[in-house]
This record gives structure tokens, C-alpha cells and sequence, in this order.
């Protein structure tokens, strides 16, 4: 006999005005493609992240919401890999000092344990038409929390 054990990794998109480390509008929801988009957020030379505060107070409410652990200060990394539809070829998240640790989501009886979540900018987006692959980077940049869950959920 086997039993599925499940722990998640959740992606929850930050309602904010601006994205994640730029000044360009994150209402990107059916606007034309790439017109949502800067220096920043594509990552060209010379241009400088400045954190959302906006954001940043999202995910502290979340984490303290959650009865997480938050750290005095918060760093973030530039993690880099190749992904088509992210200009940048990194993605600056947070890895070492997670916005929060621990805590837990209650599920009915029983509550799910958090590991970490923390900040992170969202990619963009491929569509694939007849053959041929379309990048829209309205979405890169976008504040996300990722949420990770210890193992707890069963079947």
C-alpha cells in the first residue's frame, strides 16, 4: 500500500500597482504585448532594482499572518539560469533570509506547516502559435510570494 505525501510550492501573485523592482504597471491583464516593460524589469545593462515596498508590506502581513518567522533584514539574490521567457536570464529572489519561516495554514482539523515563503518577480509569458513561440514580458517582473509547505498534506 502507498500513501501520497505532499508538501507545495504556491506562487501567489502580489496585487500592487507597480511590479516587483520597477515603476512599470503591473495591471498587465489584457494589455498588448511588451507594453508593460523598462530597462529594469528586461534587465538591461545599467539599470538598478529598487525593491516594492508595496510588496514587501504584502508579504510581511503574509507571513505574520501565517505566524511565520521574520527576519530583521532582508537580502535578495540574483538567481541565475536560462528560462525563455525571462529576459533577464536571472531572477532576483530571496533564498538565505526568507521573508518568513515556519508558521502554518490552518486546514480544517488539521494545519498544513509553512517552510519558508518569500519575494521573488514573476516571468513572463510564452504563448505558442502554428509552429512558432511568442514571448509578452508585460508579466516579467511582477511581484510573487512563493509559499512552501513542509510535507502535511495526505492522501
Amino acid at each position: 500500500m502507498y500513501e501520497a505525501v505532499i508538501g507545495l510550492e504556491v506562487h501567489l501573485h502580489l496585487k500592487t500597482r507597480t511590479k516587483m523592482f520597477c515603476g512599470c504597471r503591473a495591471d498587465y491583464f489584457g494589455a498588448e504585448p511588451n507594453t508593460h516593460t523598462c530597462p529594469v524589469c528586461l534587465g538591461l545593462p545599467g539599470a538598478l532594482p529598487v525593491p516594492n515596498r508595496v510588496a514587501v508590506e504584502h508579504g510581511l502581513r503574509l507571513a505574520l499572518a501565517l505566524g511565520a518567522e521574520v527576519p530583521e533584514r532582508l537580502v535578495f539574490h540574483r538567481k541565475n539560469y536560462f528560462y525563455p521567457d525571462l529576459p533577464k536570464n536571472y531572477q532576483i529572489s530571496q533564498y538565505d533570509l526568507p521573508l518568513g519561516q515556519g508558521g502554518s495554514l490552518p486546514l480544517g482539523e488539521r494545519a498544513v506547516r509553512i517552510k519558508r515563503l518569500h519575494l521573488e518577480e514573476d516571468a513572463g509569458k510564452s504563448l505558442h502559435l502554428e509552429g512558432r513561440t511568442l514571448l509578452d514580458l508585460n508579466r516579467a517582473g511582477s511581484p510573487l510570494v512563493e509559499l512552501v509547505t513542509e510535507p502535511d498534506l495526505r492522501t
